[in-house]
């Protein structure tokens, strides 16, 4: 049994991955369980405001040396069709999960963090501190537990979380492709039942992403 853990989070999205970064700083022992390897692509708008790049610079993360897409416009439209464009004052950056959470993974090892590709199966607090298992057969224990998973995965089944049993009615689909559309903006589009976000991200590439109601898919 892996002990004296200060921290262990599950799930490194962007979330688990940043928490695990300032955790790190903070100069506590912390351990971070990602079900898949990275890097992985991940549904997601992957339009960022500047606004939390002093955090991130806090972190010690140069994103400078990512080849993100700098974003400052807004183009918001209806589902009657009419658009609205607007400045964006803090303005943003598009980058895709692919390269981000792969570059603040790389950035986890660099600084020591201990990243485990498993499945935690179970939480258990017991004595004041918090016992885990996990697919693999491992077992920890840590006196805090992050829950960085997301919503609806097999641990929230195993935890009879009451929300696990609503049927969830929407569905979010997203793609890349090669397009011209201007690299300074992102766009906004509703239609009856969800809205779609297009932008550019690294390499010149489109991502577009949308969120519809079941019937609206169909």
């Amino acid at each position: 049994m892996a002990n004296d853990l200060d921290v262990l989070i599950i799930g490194g999205g962007l979330a688990g991955l940043t928490a695990a970064l300032h955790l790190n700083k903070a100069g506590l022992n912390v351990t971070l369980i990602e079900k898949e390897t990275y890097p992985q692509h991940k549904v997601c708008g992957e339009y960022i405001s500047n606004e939390v790049l002093p955090y991130l610079n806090w972190l010690g993360l140069e994103m400078n040396s990512l080849s993100a897409t700098a974003i400052n416009k807004l183009q918001l439209s209806t589902v009657y069709g009419k658009s609205i464009f607007a400045k964006l004052p803090l303005g943003g950056f598009g980058i895709s999960r692919y390269e981000l959470d792969y570059f603040l993974y790389q950035q986890l090892i660099k600084n020591g963090v201990n990243v485990t590709i498993d499945i935690v199966t179970d939480v258990v607090f017991k004595d004041e501190v918090f016992e885990i298992s996990t697919s693999l057969g491992k077992n920890y224990t840590a006196r805090q537990v992050f829950g960085a998973y997301g919503k609806r995965s097999s641990l929230d089944v195993k935890l009879e979380r009451p929300f696990i049993k609503k049927k969830s009615y929407h569905l979010a689909v997203k793609a890349h492709y090669k397009g011209n559309f201007p690299k300074d903006l992102v766009a906004l589009h509703h239609f009856n039942g969800g809205y779609c976000g297009v932008s550019m991200v690294e390499n010149q590439k489109l991502n577009i992403c949308y969120l519809a109601d079941y019937n609206s898919f169909k």
